[in-house]
């Protein structure tokens, strides 16, 4: 591609266009530097206009030039230049009922701090939830030792659905969440841009960054811990409907005895607390090991209140007799979701995330089994290698897009 550099064209956008192309190639491979030789093969345009481009960026502080030493008194320096990751950064936040996780990444999405705070009270009020979510945020942003003017953009999730202006509207599984808008609530602490999204909206876009579905451009991806949701990609474009309801499912309701409320491990460890609980009322001492729930009731102590979903999961593994009644029951409302959704989108991959992805070695046969057995045409199904932080790697992934479209397009200088 030629100089933009001659006709009528304002000097200043010539040298905002020629340094945003540079920009374009230093941040797409920035581990090692380019040499202007380098930069002038990879754009085609003229060493003095590279040169004037990468100076640009240089005093604008998104990119670090330097003079090779060994070329010194040999003619002409050789000059590298390399994009500054750490001009700036962002912050991910992931807002569920019981948790809140915060991930710091540079300008090339390298997290460098990362937190999660529980909360004490998963009902408690939605303003009481915010400042245990700055805080934590706050936290992490210290011990990074990022200054507030460094921070370029926030992005938070949340599960419901949440408007264009960040606004969560209908079906949170956090109670007083629904009228909150995100981003003005955080903009009071946070001076750079704010976005919100849905929860498993990020969770697709993690996935197709950093996850499975790197290569994939129809995905659907299922956070199914609690609940159950669904992030979509078709085409590559991310799918949120009218008013960014897509991919909740409450069709699941009109199924007999299936809802969208209920996810995979909140189905697993309720499910494991009932049967634990009616073994103790039985039996007193040590139970057969054939006997359907004796794996687990041992591995609780028969203590039905110690049961969690990677509990069950473990006594699974280690072969617990109900494990088919299990399975059934917990399987059942993700693999009829899963069908519905298939026939409808046809999507290449669907990927189970959430906190029962680390589960995937005993639930991917048995639900594709059960899908297989509800659609002639299945998808590919895999389980997240992001586990449970898929939501705030997508939400660093989408602070990224805001940074960049706030200071890149067009180029303004760096903060600080």
């Amino acid at each position: 591609m030629r100089d933009v550099s001659r006709g009528g064209v304002d000097s200043a956008m010539v040298r905002q266009l020629n340094a945003s192309r540079v920009l374009a190639v230093l941040r797409a491979a920035p581990e090692e530097p380019w040499s202007s030789n380098d930069l002038v093969e990879e754009t085609g345009m003229s060493r003095p206009t590279v040169l004037a481009a990468a100076d640009h960026l240089v005093d604008l502080g998104w990119v670090s030039g330097s003079v090779s030493r060994a070329a010194a008194g040999r003619g002409r320096p050789s000059r590298a230049f390399v994009f500054r990751r750490d001009a700036g950064y962002v912050l991910g936040v992931d807002i569920g009922a019981r948790t809140v996780r915060v991930a710091v990444a540079d300008l090339t999405g390298r997290v460098v701090a990362e937190d999660e705070h529980a909360f004490s009270d998963p009902g408690m009020p939605s303003g009481e939830r915010l400042e245990a979510v700055i805080g934590t945020a706050a936290g992490a942003l210290e011990r990074a030792g990022v200054s507030g003017e460094r921070l370029l953009a926030v992005c938070a999730g949340s599960s419901g659905t949440v408007a264009a202006d960040g606004t969560v509207r209908v079906r949170s599984g956090i109670p007083g969440f629904v009228g909150v808008n995100l981003p003005e609530a955080l903009g009071r602490v946070f001076d750079c841009a704010v976005v919100a999204e849905n929860d498993c909206n990020l969770a697709v876009i993690a996935e197709r960054w950093r996850g499975v579905a790197s290569g994939s451009e129809n995905v659907v991806c299922m956070l199914a811990g609690e609940r159950l949701g669904v992030g979509i990609v078709v085409h590559g474009g991310l799918v949120r409907g009218y008013a960014g309801g897509a991919g909740e499912l409450g069709f699941l309701s009109l199924m007999d005895g299936f809802t969208a409320a209920e996810g995979l491990a909140s189905r697993a460890r309720s499910e494991g607390r009932r049967r634990v609980a009616a073994l103790a009322a039985r039996h007193a001492g040590r139970l057969p090991r054939d006997t359907p729930g004796a794996v687990l009731h041992a591995l609780a102590e028969g203590d039905a209140a110690r049961v969690d979903a990677p509990l069950v999961f473990e006594a699974l593994r280690a072969g617990d007799t109900a494990a088919p009644e299990f399975l059934e029951h917990v399987l059942g409302p993700a693999a009829r979701a899963i069908a519905t959704v298939a026939l409808l989108l046809d999507p290449e991959l669907v990927v189970i995330g959430g906190a029962v992805a680390d589960a995937g070695d005993v639930l991917l046969p048995p639900l594709e089994d059960m899908v297989a057995r509800l659609t002639k045409a299945p998808p590919k199904l895999a389980f997240s290698p992001l586990s449970d932080r898929a939501v705030v790697l997508g939400a660093v992934r989408l602070a990224l897009d805001t940074a960049q479209a706030r200071f890149h397009d067009p180029l303004a200088p760096a903060p600080g």
